[in-house]
């Protein structure tokens, strides 16, 4: 009896909703925010909360809404849920529709059978598709984590080549009462495909034989969605196009093998720059450079740059020849003067330098190359104490660069590493015998969701038979807006007879920093710097301070303030202002 009366209670009450209500307000209880958002999602009511339901309308939507809430469930596992419901409110206020959901105890997975059948199993893609599917026995049944692994599993025979691939058998089996499920999937590989005629269209201004060195797949290789991407990413980097578009002509498929469509589009051949910016280590200034992204229709490149700042001016030319293979390679020629001040030293200096550079070496990209460096030097502030020095040098250099990050510009997580050595002899043209090596690293960890941490090291030795013939560019400093803040630019090094900073045979510098962003575009930093540059014995100099960050529209913008915590050098100021515009790394 009470149960018919609390039946004939709603109905009525539905009914004195008449023709016209206003909206709904849904509750919804014992679901975890996920669970909440995907019963949202479902929920007709929920369509009604910011607008104006009918009588007709909150009868239909109220009663359907328990079988919904229980579909929703289901692709989590939960094939016994329990749902109480209330409805109370009038028309004339609107209504308020609370659901108590028990979603029980969730199907476990009993069983799986997960096979691809065909050639396309030993793949090694494929055959780790097939081990790692997920769900496995004993877990909770989860159809997104189901459905995710199936997509692995045939995009891992698509991407290794097999074109024609099909599911034989997709299916799971859930026995409610026994809150179990059982899990089959078979797939057929099929054949597999291989690369067919690369098809270059558009507008590059270059012959099919040059673009035909990009390609990374020997003849008659295997089709691999990889190298696909990678033949993308070659054209994009080779600065040539506006637009590059690389797919497979699946609808072309034929004997074996799969055509590729390569559409370009032609970028400004002429590119300008121009930048003022402000760094406290060299003071305002600013650069303008042109850049000519094709010279023939071989792609040799060329650009000019000009630099003049308060202590740094330079005037730069490049001249680069490309030879686009497997390993990206190209020779790059060069001449620059550099005229740079700083507070302990000046250098005046001409370079020639040539290289070889392979952007694709294991990962990383590697230059060898020579360089002649000519020019003279000045160490010291006061006129009476300055020492001279001139320099000519020939010397053999080679680097190993890598960075990788989650954005250009603004990067949150990351790294970049860089590792080089110089070698140099006196008995051709130099004066001075000079080995010389360093290693520099930065490392961005994200932590919660505006939160990061910034890991810095540099390591650097050498031995020089003459370092008084070394010039200050050659020699290891310490000190500045990316070295050990606190202190001036290149203020940290050996100490000569005179109390004049000569620099060092040998570098250390570590770097943490903390920072936190109050909104999106504004944060906060507290830093802490530790090196020294020295010829026998490592002294302790240490850096500790505090930031603001700004993601400004040009860039991020860093502001530190760094105080000297410890040292055994004489100092002027007990504080130093660095301001740096752009990314970390």
């Amino acid at each position: 009896m009470r149960a018919r009366t609390l039946t004939t209670g709603l109905v009525l009450l539905l009914a004195a909703a008449g023709s016209f209500a206003a909206g709904v307000k849904v509750e919804l209880e014992g679901l975890n925010e996920e669970q909440r958002d995907a019963v949202r999602s479902t929920l007709a009511l929920g369509d009604y909360e910011k607008r104006d339901i009918s009588g007709a309308e909150l009868r239909a939507a109220y009663a359907d809404a328990e079988e919904q809430i229980r579909s929703a469930l289901e692709p989590f596992g939960y094939y016994d849920t329990q749902v109480q419901k209330s409805l109370s409110g009038d028309a004339a206020n609107g209504w308020s529709a609370k659901f108590v959901v028990q979603p029980g105890e969730p199907a476990i997975v009993r069983g799986t059978r997960v096979e691809v059948l065909g050639e396309g199993k030993e793949q090694r893609r494929v055959a780790a598709a097939v081990r790692d599917f997920q769900p496995k026995p004993g877990a909770r049944l989860d159809h997104a984590t189901y459905e995710a692994s199936k997509t692995v599993i045939e995009s891992s025979l698509r991407g290794a080549g097999y074109l024609d691939a099909k599911p034989l058998q997709k299916r799971v089996t859930v026995n409610a009462d026994e809150r179990a499920a059982d899990v089959e999937l078979r797939y057929e590989s099929g054949p597999r495909y291989r690369f067919g005629d690369v098809r270059f269209g558009g507008d590059a201004p270059f012959p099919e034989t040059f673009l035909d060195d990009f390609i990374p797949w020997r003849k008659d290789a295997y089709f691999n969605s990889e190298q696909v991407l990678n033949l993308q990413q070659r054209l994009v980097d080779a600065d040539y196009f506006a637009l590059v578009s690389v797919q497979p002509a699946l609808d072309d498929k034929r004997d074996g093998r799969v055509p590729i469509d390569v559409l370009l589009r032609r970028d400004e051949r002429t590119v300008y720059t121009g930048e003022v910016y402000y760094s406290t280590d060299f003071g305002a200034g600013v650069r303008v450079g042109a850049e000519r992204r094709w010279l023939n229709k071989k792609g040799h490149k060329a650009d000019v740059a000009v630099e003049y700042s308060q202590r740094l001016q330079e005037a730069a030319m490049h001249y680069q020849i490309p030879r686009p293979s497997r390993e990206d390679r190209s020779y790059d020629f060069g001449v620059a003067y550099r005229d740079e001040t700083t507070d302990i030293t000046r250098s005046r200096n001409f370079q020639i330098a040539a290289s070889r550079s392979e952007k694709r070496w294991h990962g990383f990209t590697r230059t060898i190359g020579l360089k002649y460096y000519t020019g003279d030097f000045e160490i010291g502030q006061d006129e009476d104490e300055l020492e001279f020095g001139n320099t000519r040098l020939l010397f053999a250099e080679g680097t190993l660069s890598r960075r990788r990050v989650n954005d250009r510009l603004a990067p949150r997580r990351g790294y970049q590493f860089d590792f080089g050595v110089r070698l140099g002899s006196e008995a051709v043209v130099s004066n001075t015998d000079l080995a010389q090596t360093w290693i520099r690293g930065t490392w961005l960890i994200p932590q919660a969701e505006r939160n990061r941490f910034k890991l810095r090291g540099e390591l650097g030795a050498m031995t020089v038979s003459n370092f008084d013939a070394l010039p200050p560019d050659l020699r290891f400093f310490a000190g500045g807006d990316r070295s050990v803040r606190g202190f001036d630019y290149q203020n940290i090094g050996e100490v000569n007879a005179n109390g004049l900073i000569i620099g060092g045979e040998y570098l250390a510098v570590v770097s943490g920093e903390y920072e936190y962003y109050f909104t999106e575009d504004w944060g906060a930093a507290v830093f802490v710097d530790v090196g020294d540059a020295f010829r026998d014995k490592f002294s302790l100099n240490v850096g500790a301070g505090v930031g603001v960050r700004w993601k400004s529209p040009l860039g991020p913008i860093r502001i530190d303030v760094g105080f000297p915590v410890q040292t055994d050098l004489p100092l002027e100021n007990g504080w130093r202002l660095h301001v740096l515009l752009g990314p970390d790394i």
